[in-house]
């Protein structure tokens, strides 16, 4: 009976601890610190965040096939909503899960600075009011901005508008070639109103 001593050998060093981060076992390293700076969203993983990070990943009871599809799959929604990577439970408990139902889990969640406002309706009260924010006052719209417009009711149109009116200062200045979009050449002077947004010309 002949013995692969390369495959024992092999077996033996890769249960010993990895010199770099003595938690994890050499057969585990790689594959640690992988997942762990996938996780990380900028960088590569240290020794010791990869250490760190394989307990936890372990107990999920994922593989790393797993683990790197749930990821890609709802790492964008985690980010959209709430400005952060999913944590390693969601990753778990979302790995099944069609691409609405995630959507519908990290859309209902509140939003964190403002929880009277799902972040599914934050996301939707800030892009309604970009646009204005960027024309009249050239910035972004604030949270607290999109929190009151969602409560009031208040055209995002109207709000930008009268800020900017109320302190001319804060009008940004254009290029003398940009247009804004409430200007237009419509020769029959109608304009239709978006839902939510800039007024939309219908060229009649």
């Amino acid at each position: 009976m002949s013995i692969d001593w390369g495959h024992v050998a092999k077996a033996y060093f890769d249960e010993l601890p990895h010199p770099l981060e003595p938690s994890l076992k050499i057969s585990e390293f790689a594959t640690a610190v992988k997942l762990a700076s996938m996780a990380k969203f900028g960088g590569h993983a240290t020794p010791t965040e990869a250490g760190l990070f394989w307990p936890e990943f372990k107990a999920s009871g994922l593989s790393p096939e797993e683990f790197e599809q749930t990821l890609d799959k709802i790492a964008p929604l985690s980010f959209t909503f709430h400005g952060r990577p999913p944590t390693m439970k969601e990753i778990a408990s979302l790995k099944d899960a069609q691409p609405r139902e995630a959507r519908n889990y990290f859309g209902d969640l509140p939003d964190r600075q403002h929880p009277s406002l799902s972040a599914a309706e934050m996301v939707k009260s800030l892009s309604a009011a970009k646009p204005w924010a960027r024309e009249h006052l050239g910035r972004e719209p604030l949270k607290n901005e999109a929190a009151y417009l969602h409560h009031s009711g208040q055209s995002p149109q109207d709000y930008y508008s009268h800020l900017a009116a109320q302190d001319p200062a804060l009008k940004p200045k254009l290029p003398s070639n940009v247009v804004s979009p409430q200007v237009g050449g419509n020769p029959g002077g109608r304009q239709l109103q978006a839902a939510g947004g800039p007024q939309v010309d219908n060229g009649t």
